[in-house]
């Protein structure tokens, strides 16, 4: 788990541009950055349980739904559901809705349609920060299991 300074020094190292945007009031998720910011450009971190251990999706935060059988033909095995909470913090040391789109070690689902925009907003794990990222910084610095439609 990173720190909001941890996350800076890293993106930093890692020559990735980004902006940090601090609110006055924490935000509960990325629901609540829609708020703020295009929901188009707002992504959310969700994780999965598979048959593999879990996996964390970076999809636009407006979604109601992923299509899991679609997800299973993808990943090439079967997801088991949303992963639980407590189970998320003890993986990631994050709480599952603050969930940052660096940095917590899962390997990742990405949703194609955010990859045609020039940058996106997501949660940093301070629920007092928001980061704006490219979508290939995002990719490049995760784990890429597969995009998803």
């Amino acid at each position: 788990m990173m720190n909001l300074e941890q996350l800076k020094d890293y993106l930093t190292e890692n020559k990735v541009v980004f902006e940090l945007q601090e609110h006055e009031q924490p935000l509960a998720g990325a629901k609540d950055a829609i708020r703020y910011f295009d929901a188009e450009l707002v992504a959310a971190v969700y994780v999965i349980n598979t048959e593999r251990g879990l996996a964390a999706m970076v999809v636009n935060a407006g979604r109601d739904s992923m299509d899991i059988e679609s997800i299973n033909y993808v990943l090439g095995y079967k997801v088991k559901g949303m992963a639980d909470p407590k189970l998320v913090k003890q993986a990631t040391g994050y709480e599952a809705k603050l969930l940052p789109l660096i940095g917590h070690n899962l390997p990742i689902l990405f949703d194609k349609g955010m990859t045609i925009h020039d940058y996106i907003y997501g949660n940093t794990g301070d629920p007092r920060h928001t980061i704006k990222l490219r979508p290939e910084d995002v990719i490049r610095l995760n784990k890429m299991l597969a995009f998803v439609e």
